[in-house]
């Protein structure tokens, strides 16, 4: 189990374009984490657990770490945070990314909701001073009506 685990580790570096995190540094250490801990190892083989899953949550988790600005981070912390990718259940991690999709799907249909209806009002006081009583006169108009 822990040669297949490493051997998955390597096979996805090759394949990995994410330059974000420092993903050399992280297979290093998840490889050598994968030699000394079989139930480890056993936690990378799952088929939905990937590098570049991995990556994206560490990226995400440092971001959230640093309140989205830039700054250090110890290498400790960073492997914990790829060994708590492998040690979390990708349930709780797609409902949280799910419900985080639905606000945003929700916030753009208010605004899109709150734009039509500024639209609308905007066509309606259009229409209300297009009345011919109520239209407004030029100041030509104005000049003629006096001869």
């Amino acid at each position: 189990m822990e040669q297949s685990a490493i051997e998955k580790i390597a096979a996805s570096m090759e394949t990995i374009t994410e330059k974000r995190v420092p993903a050399e540094p992280i297979a290093r250490y998840l490889t050598k984490k994968c030699g000394e801990d079989g139930e480890f190892a056993a936690l990378v083989m799952q088929e939905h657990k990937t590098m570049e899953k991995c990556f994206a949550f560490v990226y995400e988790q440092s971001c959230n770490h640093l309140n989205k600005q830039s700054g250090w981070i110890d290498d400790n912390d960073v492997y914990m945070m790829a060994e708590d990718y492998f040690n979390l259940d990708d349930a709780e991690i797609e409902r949280k990314k799910a419900e985080d999709e639905a606000k945003r799907q929700e916030e753009r249909r208010k605004s899109e909701q709150e734009f039509q209806q500024k639209a609308a009002a905007a066509k309606a006081g259009k229409a209300k001073n297009s009345d011919p009583g109520q239209q407004q006169l030029s100041l030509f108009d104005v000049g003629e009506s006096k001869d």
